[in-house]
């Protein structure tokens, strides 16, 4: 119950209303970052292989 106090206090004060706006923010980064995951990972493995590859080419 104190949480749901909390959050209306919050979201009524100016003071809070930016708070919550930078934590909406937040979510939506960690969003994208989670979805873009899947693709980075493949061509940062990609990347570093070729890395690997260049460096030490009888690996």
């Amino acid at each position: 119950m104190k949480f749901w106090q909390t959050t209306k206090r919050l979201v009524l004060e100016d003071e809070g209303m930016e708070m919550v706006e930078w934590a909406i923010v937040g979510v939506v980064f960690a969003v994208a970052a989670a979805l873009l995951w899947g693709t980075l990972k493949d061509d940062i493995g990609a990347a570093l292989t070729d890395i690997g590859s260049t460096v030490n080419p009888g690996a």
